[in-house]
C-alpha cells in the first residue's frame, strides 16, 4: 500500500518530489469537473437548485491517472487552501472514493519539507462550507453570464458579454470616465513667498481674496510661529495578493504577472501561500523573523510583536505572504530577476512589518503680520530614524531652512493661480486598489477581471491609464439600464459578503442563487429570461 499526495500544479509536484517524502506525488492541473460548458448546467426550482457537474474534456486522461494511482492506496489530497482549492478537493474526492483505502484532506501553506510534513500529522475532512461558497459562487457566475450576455448581444447586435466582477470592473471605469467628462475645472489663487523655501497662503476661490491679502502681506512679513514635533510612522503590514499586486504595479506588472511570478515563488518553496487576504503571521513565522532582525538588524527590531489586524472574518485562514525562510537572503538566490524583483519586494515588506516607526522631525513654520498673523506657511520634514523604512526606502524628507520667531523674511511675493483637476483615470495598482476597497471580487480574480476589460475591447491602456472604449461604454449603458441592480458595485460587495457567510456556515449556498435569480427575474426584465 502506497501514500499519494494529490496537489494542481505539475511544478508543485515535481518539487514536492524531490523532498523524498516517500509519497507518490499526483496532480490535477487545475479543476477536473465544471458546469456543462455548451448549456446552463442548472436548474432552479421552489423547493431546490440543481446543478450537474460533468469532468473536464480535457482531464479525462488525468482522471483516470489519478483513479489508477490512487486504488488500494491511501491519498492525501493538498490543493490550494481556499474555496477553489477545497472545490477541487471535492471534485478529486468524488472520482476517487470508490476505489482509495484511505482518503485525507491536507493544508499546505508552504512547499517546504517541514510545512508538508507538519499538514500530513494534521488531517481533515474537506470543509463542505468552502465547497457550498464555490458552487454558489460559479452558479452565480453562470447564471448572470448565461441570462444576460445573450440578452446584451441581441439587443446590441454585438458579440459581447456580461458578467458580475467583470461588470463591476467595467462600471468602475465606465463611472471614471463620466466624473472626468463630467468635470469643470475652476481657478484657484493662492500668495506664495519665495524665499529659498516657498511659503504659502491657502488656496482662494475668489481672485479678490487672495490680491487683498497680497496687499496686506506687502507691509512686511515675520514668522508667527515655528513648531517642531516628532512624529511617528507606523510600519506597514506584511504583503496580501491585494497589496502585493498593487505594490508591483510599480514595476510596470499588471495583477496576472504578478500572481504568475508569485506562483512560481510558492512552487519553489520560497513563499508562503500567496492568494491570501490576511495580514497575520504565525507565531512561528515571528519567531524566525524577529531572531532574524535581531541578528542581522537589531537596532531596527520592534520592542514587541506588532500585531496587524485583518479587515474580516474570513481572511485569517492563511498567513500574510511572507518568505519561508530567513536564511533566504534576496541576493543568495539563484532566480530569475522577475523572480527576485517581487521575491525583494515580499522579503523587504516582511521585516518592516516587525520593524520600529520611522521618525520624523516635523517643522511647521507660519508667517505673516499684523493684518495677517499666520497667513503664509511651509513645513518640512526630516527623518530622524530609518526604522522600517530602513527596508522599503520611503522617501518622506522635505529639508527647509532654520527660522525663528520674529525672523524678518524677503523674498518674492507673487499669486500663484491654479485649477482644480478632474479625478485620474485608473492605472493598474489604483484599479486593484479600489476593486478592493469596494470589496469586487477576490484578490485571486482581480486578473481575470483586468484580462477580461482588455481583452473585450471594453478597457484600453494609454501611457498606463484605463481608457474606457465606445464599445466598454455601450455595455456598461446596456447593463445600467436593463438591469440596474446588477450593474450596482454595491451588488456585487453585497453577494460577496453572502459567500463570506455560506463559507463561515452563516448561510445556505442555495439562497446566494435565488438571491441573483430574483433580481434578474424582476420586472420589466423577466419577459427575456428564457
Amino acid at each position: 500500500m502506497k501514500k499519494i499526495l494529490i496537489v494542481e500544479s505539475p511544478n508543485k509536484a515535481k518539487e514536492i518530489s524531490h523532498m523524498k517524502l516517500g509519497m507518490e506525488v499526483k496532480a490535477t492541473l487545475g479543476h477536473i469537473a465544471d458546469l456543462p460548458p455548451n448549456e446552463m448546467g442548472m436548474e432552479i426550482t421552489p423547493d431546490k437548485v440543481y446543478f450537474l457537474l460533468e469532468p473536464l474534456k480535457n482531464k479525462k486522461k488525468t482522471i483516470a491517472e489519478l483513479k489508477k494511482a490512487c486504488k488500494g492506496n491511501v491519498v492525501y489530497i493538498a490543493s490550494d487552501p481556499d474555496r477553489e482549492g477545497e472545490a477541487i478537493a471535492w471534485h478529486v474526492y468524488r472520482e476517487i472514493k470508490k476505489v482509495a483505502k484511505e482518503i485525507y484532506r491536507i493544508d499546505i501553506h508552504a512547499i517546504t519539507k517541514n510545512e508538508i510534513e507538519k499538514a500530513l500529522k494534521n488531517t481533515r475532512s474537506i470543509n463542505e462550507n468552502l465547497v457550498e461558497a464555490q458552487v454558489a459562487r460559479r452558479l452565480t457566475d453562470r447564471w448572470i453570464g448565461y441570462v444576460l450576455s445573450p440578452l446584451a448581444c441581441r439587443e446590441l447586435k454585438k458579440k459581447v458579454s456580461v458578467g458580475r466582477t467583470q461588470t463591476s470592473g467595467l462600471r468602475i471605469v465606465y463611472d471614471r470616465e463620466r466624473e472626468i467628462e463630467k468635470f469643470v475645472p475652476e481657478p484657484l489663487w493662492k500668495v506664495v513667498l519665495d524665499v529659498g523655501d516657498t511659503f504659502s497662503s491657502q488656496n482662494f476661490k475668489d481672485e479678490n481674496k487672495a490680491k487683498d491679502l497680497l496687499e496686506k502681506l506687502k507691509r512686511g512679513i515675520v514668522v508667527s510661529d515655528v513648531e517642531k514635533k516628532l512624529e511617528p510612522k507606523s510600519p506597514p503590514a506584511p504583503l496580501t495578493a491585494a497589496s502585493m499586486q498593487q505594490r508591483a504595479s510599480a514595476f510596470k506588472w499588471n495583477a496576472n504577472k504578478t500572481m504568475q511570478t508569485a506562483q512560481s515563488l510558492f512552487e519553489k518553496g520560497l513563499i508562503s501561500y500567496h492568494r491570501t487576504d490576511s495580514v497575520r503571521l504565525s507565531d512561528e513565522t515571528l519567531s524566525g523573523l524577529r531572531n532574524y532582525l535581531k541578528d542581522k538588524h537589531p537596532e531596527l527590531l520592534a520592542d514587541k510583536p506588532m500585531k496587524h489586524k485583518n479587515k474580516n472574518r474570513t481572511q485569517d485562514a492563511h498567513e500574510a505572504i511572507h518568505p519561508t525562510n530567513f536564511g533566504n537572503e534576496p541576493d543568495k538566490l539563484n532566480i530569475s530577476s522577475d523572480e527576485k524583483l517581487l521575491y525583494s519586494l515580499i522579503w523587504n515588506f516582511t521585516l518592516a512589518s516587525q520593524s520600529k516607526p520611522a521618525l520624523y522631525e516635523v517643522v511647521t513654520v507660519k508667517a505673516g503680520n499684523d493684518l495677517a498673523p499666520e497667513a503664509l506657511k511651509v513645513v518640512g520634514r526630516k527623518r530622524t530614524f530609518d526604522g522600517w523604512e530602513k527596508f522599503l526606502k520611503e522617501e518622506g524628507t522635505k529639508n527647509i531652512r532654520e527660522y525663528k520667531k520674529g525672523q524678518r523674511l524677503e523674498g518674492d511675493l507673487s499669486i500663484v493661480k491654479s485649477f482644480t483637476t478632474p479625478p485620474p483615470r485608473y492605472d493598474d495598482g489604483s484599479f486593484i486598489k479600489v476593486l478592493e476597497a469596494k470589496g469586487i471580487g477576490r484578490p485571486s480574480t482581480y486578473a481575470a477581471i483586468q484580462d477580461t476589460l482588455f481583452k473585450r475591447g471594453y478597457v484600453k491602456k494609454e501611457k498606463g491609464k484605463y481608457v474606457l472604449t465606445d464599445l466598454g461604454r455601450e455595455v456598461a449603458e446596456w447593463a445600467i439600464k436593463r438591469f440596474p441592480e446588477i450593474a450596482d458595485i454595491n451588488f456585487t460587495a453585497h453577494l460577496e459578503e453572502m459567500l463570506d457567510a455560506v463559507e463561515l456556515g452563516e448561510e445556505n449556498w442555495e439562497n446566494v442563487v435565488r438571491h441573483v435569480d430574483e433580481i434578474i427575474r424582476k420586472e420589466p426584465f423577466s419577459r427575456d429570461i428564457t
